[in-house]
């Protein structure tokens, strides 16, 4: 089985290592907003990282360029599944991310928790 390099970076804790993955002009869609280049989608995948904890992959569906996950995690302390998208550009580095989770009620807990963690932890660079 494939691994997703995202979901073993939050699976670990450590999201430093992701930023060589990231293609310069990388895109991060999350369920909120579209945060844009390497340096402000390498800080929201850091960032998540310390809001979900228990993450399991649990099925993968390859393609080409590019691969989705499924997966289980936890964020303060209720369930949520979830599904990620990892896009590779020509050259292997990943250039676009999507995440999907549920369900909302946690799903909306957890935009609060980013929301607080982000007003302590600015984006590196301004949003476009």
């Amino acid at each position: 089985m494939y691994d997703s390099v995202v979901l073993e970076a939050w699976r670990s804790g450590d999201a430093g290592p992701l930023a060589t993955e990231l293609a310069e002009a990388a895109v991060f869609s999350s369920p909120v907003a579209d945060y844009h280049g390497r340096a402000n989608v390498a800080h929201m995948l850091s960032v998540i990282a310390t809001v979900l904890d228990g993450v399991d992959q649990s099925a993968v569906w390859p393609g080409d360029r590019d691969r989705m996950f499924a997966f289980t995690a936890r964020a303060d302390g209720e369930n949520l599944q979830g599904v990620i998208r990892e896009e590779r550009d020509a050259d292997g580095k990943l250039h676009h991310v999507t995440l999907f989770l549920r369900p909302y009620r946690v799903l909306r807990a957890a935009i609060a928790t980013m929301a607080r963690r982000l007003e302590d932890s600015p984006l590196p660079e301004p949003a476009a």
